[in-house]
């Protein structure tokens, strides 16, 4: 019985360590010209859902999607019809309706070309995305609130470039502005990585903070900007070309400078002002992201049983060192002028011992001595021995290691490839798709420019600023505050060894990361004792999402104390504090 229970705790405890997101997706097809669900798609729908687990940290998306025929918006209309079909759908049989998210693309994202009416039959879809969160630590609850903030852009730095991010961050980069380490223009085609965070989530995902050494922030949005050539080697821009930023602003404040920084944490003023502008408002299509899937690599482990240790060098201690005899006689008790003879004659008696204990010192020493000079005659030959057997013992391992990667990696691998492959497939349609849609939408927006005389289409309030740095820029300003007006936020989170905790500003847009002491706790740096905050942590416990939310006061030391959530749920509650954008 015993051995029983032991069997089914450890495959409990192996499900809860292999925690993953797990995903599920289904293509729903319709007739052409409706909306309504035929008897094939309600069975895929049915059996669809009889394979989830719709309960704990889940969420659907809907993208509703149809052929070329008709005008642009009637089928975004269609689209989305057939999006809230399925939603309904799926709301009847048990999902939560607010874990559901439905877009519609209308004919802008065709699965395979509409040559034919098979390629438009395929193209006549609502694709059904399941996610279900089960993680194993916190840091993989960071990553997936990360997602969709890092994008990848492939340009050629040859030509003059306008990268347009997701969040409405737009990039302008001269033809020749990327260079190598050398200074040499780069040649081929570049990957531009862009990171957005303008949200609370982005920024609160990539432990960002608002502040400059102990002065606060508030900031009007934080970008990271990253350029790698085809070798992998990274690229910076040229003094005399720099970059054109332009950051969305719905509200535009002013005293906004330019910050720089190495990791987000803490940021150094370039002392740049920035103005706000109209900037056109021509979006490029979104580019499509490298497909990704979660996948347990194994990992190679590697059995230091027998490994053989190398010898210590032989080293002689210190020679005992004779006890002086002035040293005793010197030393004389308080009583000595009155019995003279008896201080002498114990000052001997003293000496006497430390030369007895200095005579023992000195036999174990040289039995030390000989036995060291046995340790230098034989350490060549020990050390000489200690590399063969070093040798033998990485062929042994080298051997190890190529039989797992046979074994074990490569079938991962094999696996894995197979997986991708449809992915991968997919991934290449639509970026061939892209590139045909951007050519369109740009020559679109050419032609209008052209027609009305003018490279503004009606505009957007934006930060504009110029920079030569790459890596993280913030576009921010200093909220300066009296030093007997600052106080540090202390946090009762011993319990709790991974948890993010950072403190968040409610009528401004500033937020702390906090660090623990030496005492285990939750600190943050400096800040206003007159500005409402609050406290906002996250952790995975038991494999599942959990929040703490309350509000802080400098008369009170807040404890954590989390309670279950999930990813959508974090999302909406970081979306309710303060002034930040979604």
């Amino acid at each position: 019985m015993a051995r029983t229970i032991l069997l089914l705790l450890l495959l409990a405890l192996s499900n809860l360590l292999s925690a993953t997101i797990t995903t599920r997706d289904l293509l729903v097809h319709f007739d052409k010209d409706e909306s309504v669900l035929t008897p094939a798609a309600t069975d895929s729908l049915d059996a669809f859902l009889a394979s989830l687990v719709i309960n704990g940290d889940y969420a659907f998306t809907i993208h509703g999607h149809t052929d070329s025929d008709g005008s642009l918006e009637y089928n975004v209309a269609l689209s989305q019809a057939r999006a809230e079909t399925v939603l309904r759908y799926l709301v009847e049989h048990g999902a939560d309706p607010a874990l559901i998210t439905v877009e519609r693309f209308g004919e802008l994202d065709p699965l395979v070309p509409n040559q034919n009416a098979e390629g438009m039959a395929h193209n006549r879809r609502v694709h059904v995305a399941f996610t279900r969160h089960s993680y194993a630590d916190t840091e993989e609850l960071r990553q997936a609130l990360m997602a969709g903030s890092v994008q990848h852009f492939t340009i050629d730095p040859t030509k003059d470039q306008v990268v347009c991010g997701t969040a409405g961050i737009q990039l302008q980069l001269e033809a020749g502005s990327l260079v190598d380490a050398l200074g040499r223009p780069a040649n081929g085609p570049v990957d531009l990585e862009l990171t957005e965070a303008l949200g609370l989530q982005a920024i609160l995902a990539h432990r960002l903070s608002t502040r400059s050494g102990s002065r606060m922030l508030e900031t009007g949005g934080m970008l990271k900007v990253q350029a790698t050539d085809a070798n992998g080697a990274e690229l910076r821009l040229k003094a005399s070309a720099p970059m054109q930023v332009a950051l969305p602003a719905t509200v535009q404040e002013k005293g906004m400078e330019v910050f720089l920084s190495d990791d987000g944490a803490d940021w150094t003023t370039t002392g740049s002002p920035i103005a706000t502008a109209i900037v056109t408002t021509w979006q490029e299509p979104r580019y499509p992201q490298p497909p990704t899937m979660a996948y347990r690599w194994p990992r190679y482990q590697e059995d230091q049983k027998g490994k053989p240790v190398k010898p210590v060098e032989p080293v002689l201690r210190r020679v005992p060192q004779a006890p002086r005899r002035e040293s005793y006689s010197a030393a004389k008790p308080w009583w000595a002028f009155i019995f003279p003879a008896r201080a002498a004659e114990r000052a001997n008696a003293r000496y006497e011992q430390a030369m007895a204990n200095y005579a023992e010192q000195m036999a174990r020493f040289e039995k030390k001595r000989a036995a060291y000079g046995v340790e230098c005659d034989n350490y060549p030959e020990r050390l000489d021995r200690y590399w063969q057997r070093k040798a033998e013992w990485d062929a042994l391992k080298q051997q190890e290691y190529d039989q797992w990667h046979t074994d074990t990696y490569l079938p991962a691998k094999q696996r894995y490839d197979a997986l991708m492959a449809p992915k991968r497939a997919r991934y290449d349609s639509l970026v061939a798709n892209w590139k045909q849609v951007r050519e369109a939408s740009m020559q679109q927006y050419v032609l209008r420019s052209d027609s009305m005389n003018t490279a503004d289409l009606g505009g957007l309030n934006a930060y504009v600023f110029t920079t030569s740095n790459l890596g993280w820029i913030n576009c921010d300003r200093f909220r300066d505050v009296p030093e007997e007006m600052k106080y540090a936020v202390v946090v009762d989170g011993k319990k709790y060894a991974d948890a993010q905790t950072y403190l968040v500003f409610t009528n401004m847009r500033s937020m702390m990361g906090m660090a623990r002491n030496n005492n285990g706790e939750f600190v943050s740096p400096p800040v206003a004792r007159s500005e409402p905050a609050m406290l906002f942590a996250y952790a995975v416990i038991d494999g599942r999402a959990h929040v703490c939310m309350q509000p802080v006061a400098p008369s009170a030391k807040p404890k954590l104390t989390f309670e279950p959530s999930s990813f959508a749920e974090i999302g909406e509650l970081l979306k309710s504090l303060g002034q930040w954008p979604g």
